[in-house]
């Protein structure tokens, strides 16, 4: 391995997130009311150009005073320039109480005990934006609107009576074309919703090797949605055009009239000069502070909306979770129950067992039993909410995530590597990765071969080169992430469903040397590669324990293993039965014995095929059984026949000499009678809908010859 960015071998699981337990969101209350004094000197600020405006021509210029000019031209810079410093300020306590929030908010966010962290951080993002945004200037100008109002009234009410027009224009035009846009923008982002989502699956399809036809049919339904997300904005671009133009319209009139006001003012003798320039450049400045209010108050209803919560919300209580130190490696599970909601059965149901240290089990069962979920519930991914599972002597829910994941390595059913290096991947991405433990975990996992075969090896870029691995090859670098932190608890779900022959050999040959390191290994298995493994197994039907034991007392009474098998009724199936029943003979000298099974069973399956509906494909299940060295029972269950019984009592008649030999009889009824000849003993049962037919044979010293004949 060249290198892998880190080679610190401290503990992996990194420091803890912060650990604080005091909501500090209730102290940006004391920041409000510094921040609402530098808004209201920007805002008096505002009315200084407008007040030397109006001195200059009411009495610099008929005065002809240079020397007044000259004070009220430093005294307005001087505001200017406090204005601007103000300003200054007021931006940079936003900018940092913003950043601030958000450190504060991840901190609590990123805590162990946070129930819903991404919920919080969502909220904490959107809180933090507003403060570094226009809205939370707007809002802080919003308590000063007065200001210019009581300005405006002095001068002369009639400019306070077209400010409130104007601003009453616009909340009009506002909401007439936000309601006529508003249905279809929510359904214009509903389907840029529905886009993305599809663009995103079908990325994600091709990524991990998926067909591609469903990722092409996948990207129509993304220009469809893009489609339908086009005609609704077309449709709402009547009402937003409208909007902008009539803002503007009223903006622009606004002034005109502002100006026309003063002018008619002036005429009257109510108003000077200045005074007209002056409440033209107020009613300018105060229309402006109000449409900025309207514009943000819905961002500021928000933001109100978010400060609430997030100073009212719970900080997470500290839990001072006790070391446990080195596990033996025993595990008990004690009344497990997962229910499934709306009535149904329960996914697991009263499932109990005990485990010694450095056992392992393997946990079969049909599709939809619940091996999974008992799997997850046993190592602590998905807890179930009813019953105890014990690691040692610690319940597993009161085990902390770093504990668990330094005791209790997990390879899912679907495991999948993440986008980084293939170090990265194995060590999990801890903040110090041990290079040593990295390349250890990847030998213990039998891939580090592989991985220096790669161009970069340990530094393989995974994002860069998202197809250089297969799903088997991803498969055992998810396993040597398993056990990269020496867990002394291991569970698989389905290790060897991705992997060839040499994979499976490399995941058995791993397994072996955790066993002899006293690893405890928990894993569900539906192809029986590594159930020779086992120390005992755990059947499960429909979330209940069927079975438990040592492996091969419960692989007796199931029939895994080689001992029990179901083939369609079909002829084409009759060369997969013949090789399963040799399989069971693994002596040289039982060579005519295998023979005569053969043709036994070969017969039972023909008789099968010949009784199935034509027009439905039925299933023969065979169980195979050694009474002892010298004698066998096989067994064909199949679907019933209601006339069987008929048949097989006329073939033995014949055979007894009661009827006319065994010449021109059907097929099924010949292939009887040889099964009946070559068996000790001869059984056929219905029940439960179902055939049973039971053939006992012996190997004799003359079976060559008998079989012959």
């Amino acid at each position: 391995m060249t290198s892998t960015k880190a080679t610190s071998s401290s503990e992996d699981s990194g420091p803890s997130p912060s650990s604080r337990t005091i909501n500090a969101y209730p102290t940006i209350a004391h920041a409000v009311a510094p921040l609402l004094v530098l808004s209201l000197v920007g805002n008096l600020a505002v009315l200084v150009s407008p007040l030397f405006m109006m001195q200059v021509l009411d009495r610099v210029i008929p005065s002809g005073n240079t020397a007044t000019l000259l004070l009220l031209g430093a005294l307005a810079l001087s505001a200017l320039l406090l204005q601007a410093l103000v300003e200054g300020a007021r931006d940079l306590a936003l900018g940092r109480l913003a950043r601030w929030t958000e450190g504060e908010g991840t901190a609590q966010a990123l805590h162990p005990a946070q129930p819903e962290p991404q919920t919080l951080i969502a909220r904490i993002a959107a809180f933090s934006a507003f403060l570094g945004g226009p809205a939370a200037v707007a809002a802080l100008n919003l308590p000063w609107i007065p200001v210019f109002l009581l300005v405006l009234w002095l001068l002369h009410p009639a400019f306070l009576v077209l400010v409130l027009a104007l601003s009453l224009a616009i909340w009009t035009t506002r909401a007439v074309t936000g309601a006529l846009g508003r249905t279809a923008s929510r359904a214009a982002a509903a389907h840029a919703r529905q886009a993305e989502g599809a663009l995103a699956l079908a990325q994600e399809i091709e990524q991990r090797g998926g067909i591609t036809m469903i990722a092409r049919n996948i990207r129509q339904r993304f220009a469809a949605a893009q489609r339908a997300r086009h005609r609704y904005l077309d449709q709402g671009a009547g009402a937003d055009t409208a909007k902008t133009a009539l803002s503007a319209f009223v903006r622009s009139a606004g002034q005109i009239t502002a100006l026309a006001v003063g002018a008619w003012l002036v005429t009257l003798g109510l108003l000077s000069p200045g005074g007209m320039i002056a409440g033209s450049i107020i009613t300018a400045k105060g229309f402006m502070a109000i449409e900025s209010a309207l514009t943000q108050l819905p961002k500021i209803r928000a933001a109100l909306a978010d400060f609430r919560a997030l100073a009212n919300a719970e900080p997470p209580r500290d839990t001072t979770a006790t070391e446990v130190g080195a596990l033996s490696g025993a595990l008990r599970a004690e009344g497990v129950i997962v229910p499934r909601g709306g009535g149904a059965p329960p996914r697991l149901d009263r499932v109990s067992f005990a485990l010694k240290p450095g056992e392992c089990l393997c946990i079969v069962g049909s599709s939809g039993s619940g091996k999974s979920t008992l799997l997850r519930a046993l190592c602590g991914a998905a807890p179930a909410p009813i019953g105890s599972v014990f690691l040692d002597q610690n319940e597993i829910r009161g085990l902390t995530h770093e504990t668990l994941h330094r005791v209790a390595g997990l390879l899912p059913q679907r495991a999948v590597v993440e986008v980084g290096t293939i170090a990265e991947n194995i060590s999990s991405f801890a903040p110090e990765p041990s290079s040593k433990r990295i390349v250890a975990a990847a030998k213990m996992a039998g891939v580090h071969g592989l991985i220096c075969a790669l161009p970069d090896n340990f530094e393989t870029d995974l994002g860069a080169q998202p197809y250089i691995l297969s799903a088997g090859q991803a498969q055992r670098v998810a396993l040597a992430r398993a056990i990269y932190t020496n867990p002394k608890y291991l569970f698989l779900d389905e290790p060897n469903a991705l992997l060839d022959a040499e994979g499976e050999r490399a995941l058995g040959q791993t397994l072996y040397r955790l066993k002899q390191a006293g690893v405890t290994i928990v894993m569900v298995v539906h192809r029986s590669g590594i159930l020779g493994l086992a120390d005992k197994v755990l059947q499960l039907e429909h979330g209940r324990i069927a079975d438990f034991g040592p492996r091969d007392e419960v692989l007796g009474r199931l029939g895994i293993g080689g001992r029990r098998v179901e083939l369609p009724l079909l002829e084409t199936s009759l060369p997969d039965l013949r090789d399963w029943i040799a399989s069971q003979f693994t002596r040289a000298s039982d060579t005519a014995f295998a023979q005569k099974a053969k043709i036994v069973g070969s017969e039972l399956f023909l008789v099968g095929c010949a009784n199935r509906p034509e027009d439905a494909l039925g299933f023969a299940k065979f169980e195979f059984r050694f009474i002892d060295e010298t004698q066998c029972e096989l067994t064909m269950i199949e679907p019933e026949e209601p006339r069987i019984a008929e048949k097989v009592a006329r073939v033995q008649a014949r055979i007894d000499g009661k009827e006319d030999g065994l010449v021109n009889v059907p097929r099924d009824e010949a292939g009887l009678a040889t099964v009946s000849r070559l068996s000790e003993r001869f059984e056929v049962s219905s029940q439960d809908e179902v055939t049973r037919f039971a053939v006992a044979l012996a190997a004799d010293a003359d079976e060559p010859d008998r079989i012959a004949s």
